[in-house]
């Protein structure tokens, strides 16, 4: 299950990223005055990892109470 979220969510950060005009730049990145598509990719990149974690986290624990 937490590999399937950890696609789910990285593959939605690609195609954000592929949906980006100039594609993804650290200048875009940085540059807090706007939203960019880079801060999407990156949020989605770490939502994609926590989700990922917290599944293992439940699934460790169902295990361990039966």
């Amino acid at each position: 299950m937490s590999i399937a979220l950890l696609a789910v969510f990285w593959g939605l950060a690609f195609f954000v990223m592929l949906n980006d005009i100039d594609f993804f730049s650290l200048q875009d990145l940085f540059d807090t005055r706007e939203l960019h598509h880079e801060h999407i990719v990156v949020a989605l990149f770490f939502c994609g990892i926590v989700a990922a974690a917290i599944a293992l986290i439940w699934a460790r624990q169902r295990r361990k109470e039966y």
